[in-house]
């Protein structure tokens, strides 16, 4: 299990105050030095929230860093697109580990370093990430930096929401190359956009820009200016930690299992989760928190 905050140790690097655990540091995959000398990396790619409190977790093509109750996966191979590689899908299913084990996580935010999230350069995929970024429990916000193509898109298919740059571009050109998506690509697209939707930009390969893909509901929002990603992600980080954490995970599970059943199996499975819900400490702090007019203060439990 990852420790929480108030099991971390402050580290003074350059004049700077950042938050580390080092607790059972004998199980992680990378020595306390090398932890202390990527941070100044890991600050450089973290775009969301104060920049203060970062708690860094792993290194190498993927890093994974934690903020309070938020955590950050940012591919971090600019030099080749961000390719999603064996090394990248290795490192992303780390990340996604990491993640799951820690219950006090409320948001996942994943985005690329660089002018690109993940593009495709022909060459075969290797691993599956998607569905390992598909399996988490908590709600994943994919923040898309830039074009993302291929099995890059494929990645973000595989989040819950996406948000991107005006300049964005997404597309899979596997077909011309002779490649099939083969990390959800056919199956998650249709989901997402529709049949016909999915099948256009499937068998022809084109490109489609930001403006068309939130219009046919591949991306949820976009931002209004390049550099506005950041605001947009703090903006919906805020709305959705703010809210039941466990009122948000059964709200994935209800959406994401009830696409694969019947409209009567999905409204039973709506049920049983209500009852689980209705049973929690935060479903009676939101109705106290309600009757006393202040905010909820919401545990997760």
């Amino acid at each position: 299990m990852v420790e929480r905050a108030q099991d971390l140790v402050k580290i003074d690097v350059s004049g700077l105050v950042f938050r580390g655990c080092f607790k059972d540091v004998s199980k992680r995959h990378f020595p306390v030095v090398d932890l202390i000398l990527n941070i100044l990396k890991i600050v450089q790619n973290t775009r969301w929230g104060s920049g203060i409190a970062i708690h860094p977790i792993t290194s190498g093509p993927a890093l994974l860093s934690l903020q309070a109750d938020v955590a950050t996966i940012t591919l971090d191979q600019p030099d080749n697109g961000n390719r999603i590689d064996g090394e990248m899908a290795d490192a992303l299913g780390e990340a996604c580990r990491l993640i799951a084990e820690d219950d006090g996580l409320r948001l996942v935010v994943l985005t690329g370093n660089g002018n690109v999230f993940s593009i495709d350069d022909g060459s075969a995929p290797t691993g599956n990430p998607g569905r390992l970024v598909a399996q988490l429990a908590i709600p994943v916000l994919i923040a898309l930096n830039g074009n993302a193509t291929g099995p890059g898109l494929e990645l973000a298919l595989a989040g819950d929401l996406r948000v991107c740059v005006p300049t964005a571009k997404f597309g899979f050109p596997a077909l011309a190359h002779g490649i099939l998506p083969q990390d959800g690509g056919t199956q998650r697209l249709p989901r997402l956009v529709g049949p016909a939707w999915a099948k256009d930009m499937l068998l022809t390969g084109r490109t489609v820009d930001a403006e068309e893909a939130l219009s046919i509901g591949l991306v949820n929002r976009v931002a209004l200016q390049p550099g506005g990603l950041a605001a947009l992600v703090e903006e919906l980080t805020a709305q959705i930690v703010g809210g039941s954490p466990l009122g948000a995970r059964y709200a994935k599970e209800a959406v994401g299992k009830g696409m694969d059943l019947s409209l009567d199996q999905g409204l039973a499975l709506e049920a049983d989760l209500n009852v689980m819900l209705q049973s929690t400490s935060d479903r009676a702090e939101g109705i106290k928190s309600f009757l006393e007019k202040r905010g909820p203060e919401f545990t997760g439990s």
